[in-house]
């Protein structure tokens, strides 16, 4: 507030109270949501402190703006900024200074992520997953029934008709592949006529 083009705010994330993340950009809150619905992605943290020391020998601090624990155990320190700032020599000198001093128990390497680098059909699904976290006991479990008879993909309208739980029946099928029960069995968006599969583990 007070600033033009200035974005920040808080959301929750994870299971039931869940976590509190804030951000400081609509890029960041879009890295959030792409990260924590990734399938290969066990861990997302928010705002890590790093201590390091500038060119002048000063000691400083600096917050990333993510750390991801990948489920090889790779964990990356994540930094995002917008496109134009991320071209900027001196900003890039600095980010590399200061990443090399980042050792293998805090992060295994820094990336510099924009929105640049986010993909729209994965931006539109993670929103979907993350607006579906808080349980529906009910017809979460009539869709857990009908997946645990079918066979290879099925459309996820059948999965719903199937459930009897029209409407909520959907958003149900999103919460199974949000908790990795379900997958996408074709790449694109989460939708009626979308295929999904019992997860391969």
């Amino acid at each position: 507030m007070g600033k033009k083009r200035h974005f920040t705010g808080k959301m929750v994330v994870g299971e039931d109270e869940g976590r509190e993340f804030a951000f400081e950009s609509n890029t960041e809150r879009l890295v959030a949501l792409v990260m924590l619905a990734r399938h290969d992605v066990t861990n997302v943290e928010n705002q890590v402190l790093f201590n390091w020391v500038d060119r002048a020998g000063k000691a400083r601090k600096h917050f990333f703006d993510f750390r991801i624990t990948l489920r090889d155990g790779t964990r990356i320190a994540v930094v995002v900024k917008a496109p134009h700032k991320a071209t900027d020599a001196e900003f890039r000198m600095e980010l590399s200074w200061l990443a090399s001093q980042v050792t293998p128990d805090f992060a295994h390497r820094v990336s510099l992520m924009t929105a640049n680098d986010l993909d729209p059909v994965e931006i539109y699904n993670a929103g979907l997953i993350h607006s579906v976290r808080e349980p529906d006991p009910e017809p979460d479990a009539a869709v857990r029934r009908v997946i645990a008879a079918i066979a290879g993909p099925v459309k996820i309208a059948d999965v719903v008709d199937a459930s009897g739980w029209p409407g909520r029946g959907f958003r149900s099928v999103v919460r199974l592949v949000r908790s990795r029960e379900l997958e996408l069995a074709d790449p694109g968006r989460i939708e009626p006529e979308s295929r999904v599969r019992r997860r391969i583990i």
